[in-house]
């Protein structure tokens, strides 16, 4: 475990908290919750535009680019404590049987990232975290279609964060249940966020996903985002162990 902590008494974190704890979702500018001024500016720049996104052979939508990173998470005494873990693989996701394991960009090692990985893990309600856990990160960098369906990832809580788009579309949605096949949509929510913007929401609660990216009259479609997981210790820590 690397010897460094953040603390718990965050107040500009607490109308996320609420918002999750009245409605199981919470939508945010990332200057409210407290992340530095150009903070999305550097991470596009030196995460999404310097080649360390890749396409690996399976991974659906075809024309998605991506790169991933687990830390491993303690809260003791009201302060929370960060190391990578040790592994970042995922198993049967997104309709995709079996193990994969993306490219690895160890997000801690670098101050800034840190220190957005501890504020993303605090906007959990203090009566809602576990004592120890893994955050999985993935970014993602789509071109046509975000998601294939409205799904459940099966964690305990979703986070994503947009660095940026070219183009229209991609609005997200929650829904408390699966539309019936010829029926009105019903959403919770129907959101395009911009980038800067940043939503938060329960897991277990929602079906989630986004549209697809319509293209600029002007250039290719592009949208670039954060999607990260705080994982529930059964369907990660466990998974990983015995694998």
């Amino acid at each position: 475990m690397v010897d460094d902590t953040f603390p718990d008494t965050r107040p500009e974190l607490e109308p996320i908290h609420k918002g999750l704890a009245n409605d199981g979702f919470a939508v945010t500018p990332d200057w409210a919750i407290g992340l530095r001024e150009n903070f999305r500016a550097y991470l596009k720049r030196v995460y999404f535009d310097q080649g360390q996104l890749r396409h690996d052979d399976g991974d659906m939508p075809a024309d998605r680019e991506r790169a991933r990173d687990v830390v491993y998470y303690e809260w003791q005494d009201g302060r929370l404590t960060l190391s990578e873990y040790e592994t970042i693989a995922i198993w049967d996701r997104s309709g995709i049987k079996g193990e994969r394991i993306h490219q690895r960009i160890n997000m801690l090692e670098d101050p800034q990232t840190r220190e957005m990985v501890s504020t993303f893990i605090s906007l959990v309600p203090p009566e809602r975290r576990q004592a120890r856990g893994t955050f999985g990160i993935n970014l993602f960098r789509t071109h046509t279609d975000v998601v294939s369906k409205p799904h459940r990832d099966e964690e305990q809580f979703i986070l994503l964060y947009v660095v940026d788009r070219h183009g229209e579309g991609a609005e997200s949605y929650l829904y408390e249940e699966e539309p019936e096949p010829g029926q009105p949509a019903k959403p919770v929510l129907y959101r395009q966020l911009n980038p800067g913007e940043l939503m938060i929401f329960e897991d277990r609660r929602f079906l989630h996903g986004a549209e697809p990216i319509i293209a600029p009259a002007n250039g290719n479609p592009r949208r670039d985002v954060l999607v990260c997981t705080i994982d529930y210790a059964t369907s990660y820590l466990e998974r990983a162990a015995t694998s």
